[in-house]
């Protein structure tokens, strides 16, 4: 099978620009010179060195056929000329070539695409012998007349020379065929023939057939008889099979331009799937980043400041109110205390490789200033001098993470954001930039209005946005201690809130689907940022999610009104093939349009586009967890399982998407030491009974600290 995509890429890597190489179902190949789009057929029957041939030659027109009018000269002929001069160009650009030009002519040729196999090549037309020489056959038989147009041909430098050379040879073809012409309609009598009757002298005037054993040559005048009725039954009227000079082919056009033309044409696989172009969205962050000053201001606002008199009826509730939020505070105090060692366990672990690192690419060398406590040796070696280790800087880090923000998410909401303020925590202390936001939006779609193309920088085919998608800022390291503190503060007790603990949470940022592909398309403005404010070089990008991202989708104009746009699902448009691009890099390649793939296929794509390191961490159960290796790393799966068994949880990096995928379980994420359960029978526990306890808990804070540990192995 041959791989379209990748000869697409040799099409840009020969025309040296990002130009957008496209196939469609489309009759022939083509170039558009002012949109730099070279579009290609979706060939069926093509072999690789074909397919090499045919992009080599319209890349060729890409490089040095401009948009110029032909004047009124026969196209066939300009056709045929300036196919000579691109492909000469092309072999001399790229040598390498050659021989992709050679084969592939060989092949079209044993395959008669050509359409001249059983044809006389002297009697071809001068413009069809032309295209054969110079589409590979250096047999082609060329009078000492005819061969000054091909040592003109072979010096074309510009497409004007091509113009000026196909108008001349056009006149010259209308004079050969009026000399045809002419000597059709003159008769043919015995006075004209020569006196000697030999088969050489004869063909001259008139070529024959080749005469069998016993049979003898006919004449012309015995063409049209009916002496032999069985002959004229297989043959009709038709001479062609005594070899006779065909006098239908005119001189002014071209029989192989035309046959290559249809022969290619068939090639073309009718039944193929519809491939449809995607673009990357170049979304405007300022309407779709919530800043963690507005989520601040509102949580702040909601929670402690606004009137409660609608809401309580007397002080007692009032208090009631108070009472809860300060019991949600002080689990937060009491997390961020237990965390506290951890925190330090990780920045000193962060330290450790991080200096490892940057003396693994430490160098020795000499200064060429000599050490006197060497001097001694200078009879024994030539190792007297100063030697200096010089040990790179390391790279500054940076760190932006995405929190799923989904209903799906209800459960394990607070742990989730408890192990998110032990990575804030490590970063602030160790010093690395980080942003930290949750993506949020509802879990459909509906038409577009032009304030929403406008607003989303949206057109069509490009990958769809949801109307109502949001990304919200929670912490930044740009916040000063005391701003970060209180969005921590405000935050947890807003998830403490949506857990149902008896205080009424903020509607504005509840759960709702689950757009991480959104949050992808932002991803390389947000990291651009971060870059100009913090001077980071090294950026890991961290998805934390319990599930697959929403289906992919894109923009479409709507099929009952050409002003509406709406979005369209890659899962529900069948019988297509999707080619997802990005127009600052011109990488593409073909999407799975499968809903179960949609983070793998989206996080592989952005990899290939940035320098970012990747991780995913996916909050599962174990079935979830293996189900998923068997899908994505078959031949990891027993390591992921006895990995499960082992550690309490399971690690992935073959065709899963991100650098690593880390698979943590819903259980026990955020414990600290006054989560510690004893689950007792009678009035007193047992020392059993605590023992189990302890145990257990220690065993998910061990957990815990496993996985920190290696998340800090991969942003190191």
């Amino acid at each position: 099978m041959i791989n379209q995509e990748v000869k697409g890429t040799l099409a840009k890597l020969l025309a040296t620009e990002n130009l957008t190489v496209e196939h469609r179902k489309v009759s022939t190949a083509y170039f558009d010179v002012e949109k730099r789009v070279l579009c290609l057929p979706i060939w069926k029957s093509a072999s690789s060195i074909v397919y090499d041939l045919l992009v080599g030659h319209e890349v060729g027109h890409a490089l040095y056929t401009p948009s110029d009018d032909l004047k009124g000269i026969s196209k066939p002929f300009v056709n045929v000329l300036e196919d000579a001069r691109i492909e000469r160009m092309m072999k001399q650009t790229y040598p390498g070539l050659r021989k992709s030009f050679f084969e592939g002519y060989k092949e079209l040729w044993e395959d008669d695409f050509f359409g001249v196999r059983d044809m006389d090549m002297a009697d071809l037309p001068l413009i069809d012998r032309i295209n054969l020489y110079f589409k590979g056959n250096p047999e082609v038989p060329f009078t000492d007349t005819e061969t000054v147009w091909i040592s003109r041909a072979s010096k074309t430098k510009t497409f004007q020379d091509v113009l000026d050379l196909a108008g001349e040879l056009y006149e010259y073809a209308q004079e050969l065929q009026e000399q045809k012409d002419n000597q059709m309609d003159a008769p043919v009598s015995n006075d004209d023939l020569p006196s000697s009757s030999s088969k050489e002298d004869l063909d001259e005037v008139n070529p024959v057939s080749d005469a069998g054993p016993g049979e003898e040559n006919i004449e012309e005048e015995d063409w049209f008889t009916d002496d032999d009725p069985m002959e004229r039954e297989q043959y009709g009227d038709d001479p062609a099979h005594l070899d006779v000079p065909s006098y239908d082919l005119n001189e002014t056009e071209s029989v192989t331009e035309k046959a290559l033309a249809e022969a290619l044409e068939s090639m073309i696989d009718d039944n193929a799937k519809e491939w449809v172009y995607l673009n990357m969205p170049n979304p405007d962050l300022k309407k779709i980043i919530v800043s963690y000053r507005e989520i601040q201001d509102n949580l702040q606002d909601y929670y402690y400041d606004r009137p409660l008199q609608s809401e309580y009826t007397d002080d007692l509730d009032k208090k009631y109110h108070t009472n809860n939020i300060e019991f949600a505070i002080n689990k937060y105090q009491e997390h961020k205390k237990d965390s506290s060692k951890t925190v330090n366990y990780l920045v000193k672990q962060f330290e450790m490789k991080k200096s490892a690192e940057q003396y693994k690419r430490a160098a020795t060398s000499k200064t060429g200033v000599i050490d006197t406590n060497k001097l001694f040796k200078y009879r024994l070696t030539d190792d007297i001098f100063k030697k200096t280790t010089i040990v790179p800087d390391g790279k500054n880090h940076g760190l932006v993470m995405f929190v799923d923000w989904s209903g799906s998410m209800a459960d394990v909401l607070l742990d989730t954001i408890k192990q998110t303020f032990n990575l804030v925590w490590f970063c602030k202390k160790a010093g690395i930039p980080f942003r930290v936001m949750a993506f949020q939006s509802g879990a459909g779609y509906k038409n577009f209005s032009e304030d929403d193309i406008e607003s989303l920088n949206l057109r069509e085919f490009d990958m769809h946005m949801h109307n109502d998608f949001k990304l919200l800022e929670f912490f930044s390291s740009k916040q000063n201690a005391k701003s970060l503190e209180r969005s921590m503060q405000l935050i947890f007790l807003h998830v403490f809130s949506m857990g149902g603990y008896r205080i009424s949470s903020y509607g504005k940022y509840g759960l709702g689907g689950t757009p991480l592909s959104e949050a992808m398309y932002c991803t390389r403005s947000i990291v651009d940022n971060m870059k100009k404010v913090d001077n980071v070089t090294k950026v890991n990008v961290v998805c934390l999610t319990d599930g697959e991202a929403n289906p992919l989708g894109y923009v479409q104009q709507s099929p009952y009104n050409d002003e509406e746009f709406r979005g369209a699902y890659l899962c529900h448009s069948k019988g297509r093939v999707y080619i997802l691009r990005d127009s600052n890099t011109g990488y593409s390649r073909r999407v799975d349009a499968s809903p179960y793939h949609t983070t793998k296929e989206l996080v592989s794509f952005m990899r290939e586009i940035t320098d970012y390191n990747w991780i995913g961490i996916r909050i599962c159960n174990k079935s979830d967890m293996l189900r998923l290796a068997r899908e994505y790393s078959p031949k990891g799966v027993d390591a992921a399982d006895q990995q499960w068994k082992k550690e309490r949880y399971a690690t992935l990096k073959d065709n899963v998407g991100f650098s690593e995928s880390l698979y943590m379980p819903y259980q026990g994420m955020g414990n600290s030491s006054q989560d510690l359960e004893v689950r007792q029978k009678g009035e007193v526990a047992t020392k059993a009974e605590l023992s189990r306890a302890f145990k257990k808990h220690m065993g998910s804070k061990m957990t815990n600290k496993t996985i920190l540990n290696r998340f800090i192995d991969q942003i190191a």
